[in-house]
């Protein structure tokens, strides 16, 4: 099966291939769902499967229909991947990997879940939704869209998946693909001895790292420069203090001084 692109989600039957060129905006929460996680599915294992899940619930006050799509159809098996949610009602989407994709390819995946609210004049049977999905129009703004992307933990240990899923002999351990989060990497042949997935891997959570760090030193710098502008403010209310006190000073002085000669010439 072919891969396919978010713009080109629907069959080819469908109005929603009108624009090939759509981007789905991202979502954490809208008006009628409520997706948990809120922007990534986090795959881990489960015996030989290896496996994610989203929570998806109705906030709204009437039934909505709901659909998931991948830009991977033919890695992953959606259950459920359609149906309809009464008012604060709750499912849990459960996304497989097919043994014999592979693994560490998973992060360039994504799913979009969309949704549209029934009202009465739609009937909730499969074929009268199915019928709804294949001509809904994606621009509609009765369609609500969140977008998921995928991911594998950090230091995800591939140990005995091996013969389930394409791994392919320059696929090291998890600890060594994405150890360099947390300093472990220490691969013998160094990004020369990688497939090409595997060093896109690593850079895509070198890259993340580095934001990490520099974000943090950013807000550091700020926060030196509000310091030092502080201890400046307050050097100069010193300096300022200090001058006061000695022109104080040198006033009560050259009054005594007056006072005590007047009297002298007296």
């Amino acid at each position: 099966m072919a891969r396919v692109h978010f713009a080109n989600l629907s069959p080819p039957e469908s109005p929603m291939l009108e624009n090939a060129n759509t981007t789905f905006p991202e979502h954490s929460e809208g008006e009628m769902l409520r997706i948990k996680p809120q922007n990534t599915i986090t795959f881990s294992k489960a015996g030989n499967d290896l496996v994610g899940s989203v929570e998806i619930t109705n906030v709204d006050t009437k039934e909505v229909s709901f659909k998931v799509k991948t830009t991977a159809p033919e890695k992953f098996r959606v259950r459920p991947s359609t149906g309809v949610l009464q008012p604060s009602a709750t499912v849990t989407i459960n996304v497989m990997l097919q043994h014999g994709q592979q693994i560490h390819t998973i992060n360039r995946e994504k799913f979009l879940v969309m949704c549209i609210g029934l009202t009465s004049d739609i009937s909730n049977n499969s074929q009268d939704l199915a019928d709804l999905w294949k001509n809904i129009n994606a621009k509609s703004a009765a369609v609500e869209q969140h977008r998921l992307k995928c991911a594998l933990p950090v230091n995800f240990d591939e140990s005995g998946l091996d013969s389930m899923f394409g791994a392919g002999g320059n696929v090291a351990a998890g600890h060594e693909q994405y150890g360099v989060m947390s300093g472990s990497y220490t691969g013998t042949g160094g990004m020369m001895g990688m497939s090409a997935d595997k060093q896109m891997a690593v850079l895509q959570q070198t890259i993340a790292h580095l934001n990490d760090t520099t974000h943090r030193l950013e807000v550091q710098t700020k926060r030196n420069h509000r310091f030092q502008w502080l201890m400046c403010v307050l050097f100069v209310m010193l300096a300022v203090t200090i001058v006061y006190m000695l022109k104080l000073e040198i006033q009560s002085s050259a009054t005594q001084y007056c006072s005590t000669t007047e009297g002298g010439h007296h």
